[in-house]
């Protein structure tokens, strides 16, 4: 008798919460859903269009047929894309009340073409869990031509004067072939760019078969690097630098920062000295060292400045330096005439003034007025000497011949006496 009477309860409980959750589960009724303006009940009666990274409105009409319920919450996302799902405020729905909700729901920017997507739409509530819900069909479709920038890695601090490589991933997300796709990648503050080709790319990957007759790997997305040089001028702070992705049919631009430090140790110009003292008609030799600290090759020209009355000569114009590296380069000056003569030697690299050093050539020797011209001439002393050697030996000639040719005088003959 007893096993009777708990086997009656357990069916009373049974059918105690079958009717509860009857109950709740028609607490709320979804009367209508409209997608993008679209009505879609029935469900499943309309396929409802939609392009990639559309933000899509869907308006909510339901009824709370049963009663209070609070802290109600709508939901809508596209299946798969829980990032995207978005919720309501809570509210209280009160029994018989008509309510809509309006939700904008954004379809994935990257879609399969072929991958079919469906639109769920749930209302809950804290204390009840799920009251109704929907699930309704997207015909979800790529733009024609879309290009999507995927990633651009690169190293966000970069010294001036080096070279900066950025990597780019490019991705067609279009539904067309994308042909002839480019990527250009520019400071505009420090005027400079580079660009690179990324060639074709499908709209779907496509790898080489076997069995099929199109031997071309068809691949939707490609990774290129591109090589940024920065100037060695360049001023420490922080540039934007943009990355765009082009073709005939479509274009996207990125924005990322970039931090540029200053080069003033990147290279060192040291000239041990700077004056020199030498005579008219010979040479000083002053030197110019060039010491490159950075991280990689760097080719510097010499580029001398003197007056008219002093030549200045660099042993070397262009200079390669490699990295954490040095080199010495002579530079000769002469002069025609005595005086005190400044010049200068700048050193550039990649077009940009690195130093400017500034010599001093004193040239000693003296000088003399050309008889009726007025122009100063400067004697040559070696000929001078011979001249004066010259002279000499022409006179020690003369006398030799002199004492050579003249005749020795007879000595008196005396008879001898007798006595």
């Amino acid at each position: 008798m007893k096993s009777i009477n708990y086997l009656v309860s357990i069916v009373a409980v049974v059918a105690l919460l079958i009717a509860l959750l009857a109950s709740v589960s028609a607490a709320v009724n979804i009367e209508s859903v409209e997608v993008s303006g679209i009505e879609t009940e029935p469900a499943g009666s309309v396929n409802v269009a939609a392009f990639a990274g559309q933000t899509i409105p869907v308006r909510i009409l339901f009824e709370a047929t049963g009663n209070n319920e609070s802290d109600v919450v709508v939901k809508a996302w596209i299946s798969g894309e829980r990032d995207y799902r978005v919720t309501t405020k809570r509210f209280a729905a009160l029994a018989s009340g008509t309510y809509s909700a309006l939700l904008n729901v954004q379809v994935p920017s990257n879609i399969d073409p072929a991958e079919k997507l469906r639109l769920q739409i749930l209302i809950e509530s804290e204390s009840s869990g799920r009251l109704d819900s929907r699930e309704i069909s997207i015909a979800a479709q790529r733009e024609s031509y879309q290009l999507e920038i995927l990633d651009v890695i690169f190293d966000p601090k970069v010294q001036a004067g080096e070279t900066l490589a950025v990597d780019v991933i490019l991705s067609n997300d279009g539904y067309e072939f994308a042909d002839d796709s480019f990527v250009k990648i520019r400071v505009p503050a420090l005027g400079i760019e580079r660009r690179a080709y990324f060639g074709d790319l499908s709209p779907v990957d496509q790898p080489v078969r076997a069995e099929s007759p199109d031997r071309l790997d068809k691949e939707d997305t490609t990774e290129r690097r591109i090589y940024l040089p920065v100037p060695a001028s360049a001023p420490a702070g922080v540039y934007a630098i943009e990355i765009e992705a082009y073709n005939e049919d479509a274009s996207i631009l990125v924005s990322k920062k970039l931090a540029v430090m200053a080069s003033s140790d990147a290279s060192i110009v040291v000239s041990p000295s700077k004056s020199k003292t030498f005579n008219v008609g010979s040479q000083g030799t002053y030197s110019v060292t060039l010491v490159n600290s950075g991280q990689n090759v760097r080719v510097y020209e010499l580029v001398t400045e003197a007056s008219a009355d002093l030549n200045v000569e660099a042993e070397e114009t262009i200079v390669a330096i490699p990295a954490g590296t040095s080199k010495t380069v002579k530079v000769m000056a002469s002069s025609s005439k005595a005086g005190e003569y400044p010049f200068s030697v700048s050193v550039y690299s990649d077009g940009n003034l690195v130093k400017k050093e500034s010599f001093t050539a004193n040239v000693e020797g003296r000088t003399r007025t050309g008889a009726g011209t007025g122009r100063t001439t400067t004697p040559n002393t070696t000929v001078v000497l011979t001249v004066v050697l010259a002279i000499i030996f022409v006179v020690l000639l003369v006398v030799l011949i002199v004492l050579l040719t003249r005749k020795p005088q007879k000595a008196e003959e005396f008879g001898e006496s007798y006595y």
